[in-house]
């Protein structure tokens, strides 16, 4: 393809072509995600017993940890994977629209976003998932000419893939820390000292705490099984974007009360066993997340497509819309900030407030993002980190700035 061919063909996403819908639920999985990643971000996660105990919060930090990992804990990254599957698929459709090659340009993009995940886990947040994500969109390849039932069966593998794995003993905890050891030892971390580097710590040490701390991301990534459901998920949103089932919602609805109806008539018993098992690595934590955790994320999903097609829920959700066009930006963003809470290069206030401060806190971060996403986009076309994984993948200089018009 010659350079002029490339400039005319490949263009991102404009505003005629995206579905607003998918952003409203982009916008709405990215609060669940802030709301299940502020156990991380504030450090209580690493806090031992005795410091929770001893918080005077100690009684309803229980109610609310409890609570998150009932109704939060792995349901919205689980949405927002099917997502990544459903953006997936609109890229193929667009691409073979103009007659393009689709290979080259997606293993560039998710490249990328790989680069941006390093950054990301280096100098904020060593819990990154974008990492992962790109390495798992790279696998979808693959199945981009594959028929509807053989990407159902192999979604279907992936997603019970960590309960077989539990069962059988396959990858025990701990496999990938040796080399995050050797970087504690050569640093000086312990991991009763993490907390106080993290929370006190300048710059440079935070760095290095997180670059030996990432190989703990990876151990639970792949041990506990979360790299399959990613990538399960990755392809039933494929699957659900090449099938186009997003495109007219009202004439799906009895199908969508159904889908709310067992997702929370199945997922809320199962996640009530998986939330009363949590931290036991038993074979019964394991199965109810497999078997519960999908099911409570897409009745959370269908609600929000029943208030969508509702009289006035378009209007109610819109405010959603913006949040979700920025989804990287802002869950960089979340990180950025929450870092500058907790951290040392901010106010410190890591592994001194357990779940009755951190949540009004994590909620009060997005609806920041809300305002700032909405204000943000009235004069730009994509959000920053956006505009960059756009100019960086292909290959050309778009506008940041709209076009002022008179």
């Amino acid at each position: 393809m010659d350079s002029h061919g490339r400039q005319a063909g490949w263009a991102p996403t404009s505003g005629e072509e995206r579905h607003e819908f998918l952003d409203v639920l982009r916008g709405v999985a990215l609060f669940g995600i802030i709301v299940a990643n502020m156990i991380l971000y504030s450090l209580y996660a690493y806090l031992p017993e005795t410091a929770k105990t001893g918080m005077v919060t100690a009684s309803s930090d229980r109610v609310l940890d409890f609570l998150e990992l009932l109704l939060i804990e792995g349901k919205f990254y689980t949405i927002f994977s099917i997502l990544f599957g459903i953006g997936f698929s609109i890229l193929i459709i667009r691409t073979r629209a103009k007659g393009l090659v689709f290979h080259r340009f997606f293993l560039r993009r998710v490249f990328i976003l790989y680069l941006i995940g390093v950054a990301h886990a280096l100098f904020f947040w060593h819990d990154d998932i974008l990492q992962f994500y790109a390495f798992c969109g790279a696998l979808l390849l693959p199945f981009v000419s594959c028929r509807d039932r053989t990407i159902v069966i192999c979604a279907a593998l992936a997603l019970v893939t960590p309960t077989v794995l539990h069962a059988v003993g396959g990858i025990p905890p701990g496999t990938f820390l040796g080399p995050g050891d050797l970087l504690f030892e050569r640093f000086g971390f312990t991991p009763e000292t993490r907390v106080d580097v993290w929370a006190g710590g300048g710059l440079p040490e935070i760095v290095r705490l997180n670059l030996g701390s990432w190989f703990n991301q990876l151990d639970y990534v792949v041990t506990s099984g979360m790299i399959f459901r990613i990538f399960g998920c990755f392809l039933l949103g494929f699957l659900i974007g090449r099938n186009e089932l997003f495109r007219n919602l009202p004439a799906s609805r009895r199908m969508i009360e159904r889908l709310v109806i067992i997702g929370f008539a199945v997922g809320i018993p199962l996640n009530l066993i998986y939330a009363i098992t949590y931290g036991s690595e038993s074979w019964l934590h394991a199965a109810s997340a497999t078997l519960g955790i999908l099911p409570l994320s897409a009745g959370y999903a269908c609600l929000v497509a029943l208030i969508w097609i509702a009289p006035g829920g378009g209007t109610r959700l819109r405010c959603f819309a913006p949040v979700g066009r920025m989804a990287l930006t802002n869950y960089v963003g979340q990180s950025v900030v929450c870092s500058l809470l907790f951290y040392g290069t901010g106010l410190g206030l890591g592994g001194r407030v357990g779940p009755t401060v951190y949540l009004p806190i994590g909620i009060a971060v997005y609806a920041a993002q809300v305002a700032a996403s909405r204000a943000w986009l009235t004069r730009f076309r994509y959000g920053p980190l956006e505009w960059l994984w756009r100019v960086l993948t292909y290959g050309r200089w778009f506008p940041l700035r709209k076009r002022v018009t008179t």
